[in-house]
């Protein structure tokens, strides 16, 4: 294994694992199924000598994987080359390496909530459907149909061409200071309107500490907005596929995500993408925080948490539009432009393989196999709280796209993440919607034509 550059429990019974793998095979119906080979030999060598570049995103996802592929280069006799970048800085070296068509790119980490139509439009991910169905290629115990419905329409298009792999699937919960709450008889918050109470209560900015925090940076805040806009009744687009962005929801949604963040949050969390959201939770900063539910694995580091075994994890409040939460599902895929396609194909099935999506889970990495959550290794030595485990199945059932499906979900972000950093700094919700509403159905007219 080489790398070019480097980024930076509680036990769980055997019958509450099997009800929480019984809610993921509830999951498990999907529309592209194929029929495994069977008794058949498979050669993992046949492009032995190859090598081939991978550009992943930092996340606790990658780091894992990264960790077994001494086993793959073994297994296959290919070597791998790789980088881990911040998903801002991997995105925009994704776009330089494929507007310069060098095809010095194999395979990479696709954030599919953002990437998906724009990718598939520019022609950049190479469809998996052949390389699956081709038995020579893909190996009799890979089990496709073993990816739950969520997984696979993630990274289906609409033409039905598959872009990618699920390797994770991250729907949204809250974490909250379980240790505090029960302190002082407290419960979490079944509503936002309790959240924001809980909030008040709880804020001790004199004693660096705060009732609440979530992304304040633009463009990184569009994710956890999204449940915000949900909760509030608000929608992206309408039926006809214009802008639903001036609506009542929409403001009283912005009022509320800004009111939180200015009144109960740590100074400076206008510029706090997710790594400092983070960093502030796992230091003992604050009381509440919502995010995608992978990132608590590091809650749980004893080297790098303050606080390991206080925290809580569960559904995020209703609001007046309901209770929803936001899934944000990535994948691994192939450059269309890959000299070794087949040779990354080989290292895309390792890594989304059963084992390694039991290691990942192992880890505090939930994934979009099903079979996963039943594993031995899964129920003899979890990483997380049994509640996280809860959380993550109850958040799958409810889960909903977090992202508009269009094709420049980046200038989305940049439109409204811009409009809610103003908020927070005082700017008027109502006015800020309407500007990014004229400029969101401006960017609708251009690009989804």
């Amino acid at each position: 294994m080489k790398q070019r550059t480097r980024g930076t429990g509680t036990g769980i019974s055997r019958r509450k694992v099997l009800q929480l793998g019984g809610a993921a095979a509830g999951l498990a119906m999907a529309p592209f199924v194929i029929t495994p080979a069977r008794g058949q030999a498979f050669n993992w060598q046949r492009f032995k000598g190859k090598e081939i570049f991978l550009i992943y995103t930092k996340h606790p996802w990658s780091e894992e994987i990264v960790k077994y592929h001494p086993e793959f280069e073994a297994l296959t006799g290919i070597k791998v080359k790789y980088e881990i970048l911040p998903e801002i800085q991997a995105r925009q070296k994704l776009t330089v390496e494929m507007t310069a068509a060098s095809g010095g790119l194999d395979a990479f980490l696709t954030s599919l909530h953002v990437e998906k139509r724009r990718f598939w439009k520019a022609g950049w991910f190479e469809p998996l459907n052949k390389y699956l169905e081709d038995k020579t290629l893909t190996a009799p115990d890979y089990d496709w149909n073993d990816f739950t419905a969520t997984a696979k329409a993630a990274a289906t298009q609409p033409d039905k061409t598959l872009s990618a792999i699920a390797i994770f699937v991250d729907p949204d919960i809250l974490f909250y200071r379980k240790d505090i709450f029960q302190e002082k008889g407290l419960k979490p918050p079944k509503t936002v309107e309790e959240m924001e109470s809980l909030a008040q209560k709880l804020h001790d900015p004199k004693n660096n500490f705060y009732g609440f925090v979530a992304r304040g940076l633009k463009n990184a805040n569009a994710s956890p907005w999204a449940y915000i806009l949900f909760a509030f009744g608000g929608e992206y687009l309408t039926p006809d596929r214009k802008s639903a962005m001036n609506s009542p929801a929409w403001v009283k949604g912005l009022e509320y995500y800004s009111g939180m963040l200015k009144r109960f949050a740590p100074p400076g969390v206008v510029n706090f993408n997710w790594y400092e959201c983070s960093a502030a939770f796992m230091q003992g900063q604050a009381a509440m925080y919502f995010d995608g539910v992978n990132f608590a694995t590091q809650f749980e580091d004893k080297e790098k948490s303050k606080v390991v075994g206080k925290v809580g994890y569960t559904l995020l409040p209703a609001g007046p539009g309901g209770l929803h939460t936001c899934m944000f599902t990535s994948g691994m895929a192939i450059s269309a432009q890959s000299r070794n396609k087949e040779a990354a194909w080989l290292y895309v099935q390792w890594a989304t393989n059963k084992q390694n999506c039991v290691r990942e889970l192992v880890a505090g990495v939930g994934g979009g196999r099903t079979s996963t959550w039943t594993a031995p290794e899964v129920k003899a030595k979890p990483r997380m709280p049994a509640e996280w485990y809860a959380a993550f199945l109850e958040a799958l059932k409810i889960g909903r796209n977090g992202l508009p499906e269009i094709v420049d979900v980046t200038q989305y972000r940049d439109i409204f993440g811009v409009a809610i950093q103003k908020a927070i700094e005082g700017g008027n919700p109502a006015e800020l919607v309407a500007q990014a509403n004229k400029e969101f159905q401006e960017m609708l007219d251009k690009t989804e034509k």
